[in-house]
């Protein structure tokens, strides 16, 4: 039988603390995300919540923009299998703006979902290797303002 001596047991308590403090730690890190939960109009809608856009110079051609926008906010690794995807009701769009001399949006691209279920009788995205819910888009450019 194995004896039990204070100094194990303030080893161990020792061990724990540092294993909690650094999970808390760990575990702050990881969760920051963009989220705009808190604005009252679209916290009913996470499908629609543009939570950041970034534009910067394209790395394979430097006379061009590579433009990315992120929706739904505080989408984790944990939330899976089933994540969130883009609504099918909502027209995502990102509004450009090149020329100040000019009034209303140079270019505006616009993104419309739809979702097929190919095995209705699951709610699971992926079952049996397979790909469930497929989703496709149709995606538009305009440049007189969005009119066509």
């Amino acid at each position: 039988m194995k004896r039990i001596t204070k100094k194990s047991i303030a080893l161990a308590t020792a061990g724990v603390a540092i294993a909690a403090f650094a999970f808390v730690g760990f575990r702050q890190q990881t969760l920051e995300a963009s989220s705009h939960r808190e604005a009252p109009l679209i916290a009913n809608d996470p499908l629609a919540d543009n939570t950041d856009l970034y534009a910067f110079r394209s790395p394979d051609d430097t006379n061009t923009v590579t433009i990315l926008a992120a929706y739904v906010p505080a989408e984790l690794p944990q939330g899976g299998p089933n994540y969130f995807s883009f609504g099918e009701n909502v027209h995502y769009e990102i509004h450009v703006k090149n020329d100040a001399a000019t009034a209303g949006d140079d270019i505006t691209y616009r993104f419309t979902f739809s979702k097929t279920n190919e095995d209705p009788s699951t709610f699971f995205n992926i079952r049996l290797g397979q790909q469930n819910l497929k989703t496709t888009y149709v995606a538009e450019k305009s440049t007189d303002n969005g009119t066509t």
